[in-house]
């Protein structure tokens, strides 16, 4: 029997459909409409946007997101949903529901349709949030910009300065390559059922094109695999130990140095003379 309310909470939802959610997927739905309305008012979303909105759930960001786009692509993995989001959302002409993993849309396809860049928006899962952060990266040349609930502490990763323990590659990567702004806090409360974390809205804006090759990430990645060594000792085993003392010396890096202290752009500039 389909669900009547307008803007229907998670919770009738769920007993209404006999539903539980699935902490695996990290499945929390916002509850309040008035605070999508803010999100979607936040992230700015225009009238000629194409936007992809990643977990989909019950359409809770989907309905205003659609009310203030020209397209809504809205991604949901968890066929059970599937025919519920379809039903709140069939009064919406401009909205696509798309079950499936976010990791394996065609975002490329969708660009190509539109002839426009896309905007990507979504409260994303913890466990999902690295690989589509990385994802996103990749295809960055696609997106205009990206409009994202996450965790606090991936908010604090990805705003983090050198120097803190949250320091790390994503902090590095989007601080190369994009703006990063936290726009409000959401706290428990917020969600249905309540995650054991505060959440952040964060806004991903490109910077100038900056060009990430993939052999940067990795050499990335094989540094702060040993983050607790100092740089040069990490370094020194896998290249030419002269070499990496003349580089050094170049760019005025201490010996003693460790990872997490060493600035983004310092990062850029040591593998572009290592390579």
């Amino acid at each position: 029997m389909p669900f009547q309310d307008t803007h229907p909470s998670p919770k009738k939802i769920l007993a209404h459909y006999n539903i539980k959610p699935k902490k695996g997927l990290g499945q929390h739905f916002l509850m309040n409409p008035f605070t999508a309305y803010q999100i979607v008012k936040k992230i700015g979303i225009e009238k000629e946007d194409i936007v992809i909105e990643i977990g989909a759930g019950f359409g809770a960001l989907t309905i205003p997101l659609a009310e203030n786009a020209k397209k809504v692509i809205a991604i949901e993995y968890d066929k059970r949903f599937i025919p519920i989001l379809k039903e709140i959302l069939k009064d919406f002409k401009n909205i696509e529901v798309w079950q499936g993993d976010a990791l394996k849309y065609n975002y490329e396809n969708t660009v190509l349709l539109y002839n426009k860049k896309i905007k990507i928006v979504g409260n994303l899962p913890y466990y999902l949030t690295s690989p589509l952060l990385f994802l996103f990266l990749e295809k960055k040349a696609l997106i205009k910009n990206m409009g994202f609930m996450v965790q606090k502490e991936v908010a604090e990763r990805l705003l983090s300065p050198p120097g803190k323990k949250t320091y790390g590659l994503l902090s590095i990567l989007y601080s190369l390559t994009a703006n990063v702004t936290s726009l409000m806090t959401l706290a428990p409360a917020s969600f249905y059922p309540k995650p054991e974390v505060f959440s952040q809205l964060i806004k991903i804006e490109w910077k100038e094109e900056i060009f990430i090759e993939k052999e940067f990430i990795e050499f990335l990645k094989y540094i702060f695999s040993h983050r607790r060594k100092t740089i040069f000792n990490i370094l020194k085993n896998r290249f030419k130990q002269k070499n990496i003392k003349n580089i050094f010396s170049q760019l005025n890096i201490d010996y003693n140095t460790r990872p997490e202290k060493v600035s983004p752009f310092l990062f850029f500039k040591l593998y572009h003379l290592i390579k």
